[in-house]
Parts: structure tokens; sequence; C-alpha cells
């Protein structure tokens, strides 16, 4: 009987530890980073965090409340993750973290290389019109787009 009991306590203990948040610490903020290879891209990610077994997540900081996830802020994390990768020489969660306004962050999973360098080529083509651009299904999204006069 105390062997079932030992069995059910280290079971819960178990199932309580894998679903505690991953404790996280700093590991850079703000930093300019820069790459060319395999494409040009630059940015500052707001926060890296170090997860304990060593892994980088990469995170954002919104303003607002509204605790919704754009697109753009997936590709926006997705670049970082990528700067990261090639910088830091460390490993790097395929996922990130959104920190909003209230204090509430949201997991949201990352774009893996192949689909970053396909959206920077596909932005390319429209830019230097071999693509004809498409206004977007959300016109929120062209209010602040540098091309929306080729559309």
């Amino acid at each position: 009987m105390s062997f079932l009991i030992v069995v059910a306590v280290i079971t819960i203990y178990w199932w309580l530890r894998s679903r505690r948040k991953p404790k996280l610490s700093p590991y850079m903020l703000e930093r300019f980073l820069k790459i060319t290879d395999p494409i040009p891209l630059c940015g500052k990610p707001d926060v890296v965090w170090k997860a304990r077994d060593g892994t980088l997540i990469v995170g954002d900081y919104k303003s607002r409340e509204n605790q919704q996830v754009y697109e753009s802020e997936v590709i926006q994390l997705s670049v970082y993750k990528l700067l990261i990768e090639k910088t830091q020489n460390k490993p790097v969660a395929d996922y990130g973290f959104i920190h909003f306004k209230n204090r509430y962050m949201k997991k949201v999973y990352l774009k893996k290389e192949t689909e970053i360098i396909s959206l920077y080529h596909s932005y390319w083509d429209v830019v230097n019109g071999e693509v004809e651009a498409c206004v977007a299904n959300n016109e929120n999204y062209c209010q602040y787009c540098s091309h929306k006069h080729k559309c």
C-alpha cells in the first residue's frame, strides 16, 4: 500500500513540475543585431531570456492591453530568433513570448528560417515591381505601409 502512495506522490510531483513556467532570466536587452547570411537582416529584440537549460527565448513588449497577437509580430519575433541563432551560437527556442501592458505573456510559435527567407524574397519582389502588391485582408495592415501606393 505504501508503495502505491509513493508512486502517486512522485507522479503528482512530476506532473505539477511539468506545468510550471520555465524560470527565465534576462540574457540580452535591446541589443542591435545584424547578419548578412543567409539574408541581410537587422533588428533589436526587446528582450532575450535564458531558460534554465541554456536555451534562449525571444520576447517582445507591447504597450497595448489588447492581447491579440498579429502575424506581423510573429514574423518580427521570428526574425529576432534568426538573428540570435546566427550571432549567439546558442540554442534558440522555436517559440517566443509577447508581453503585454497588463503583464500577461502570450507564447507564440515562430516561423522557420526557410519561411523568413521566403518572406524576405517576396518583399523584395514587390518592392522591385516583379510581383504586383495586393491589399491585405485587413485594411489596418495597410494603414502604415510604405508601399500602399503600389496597391
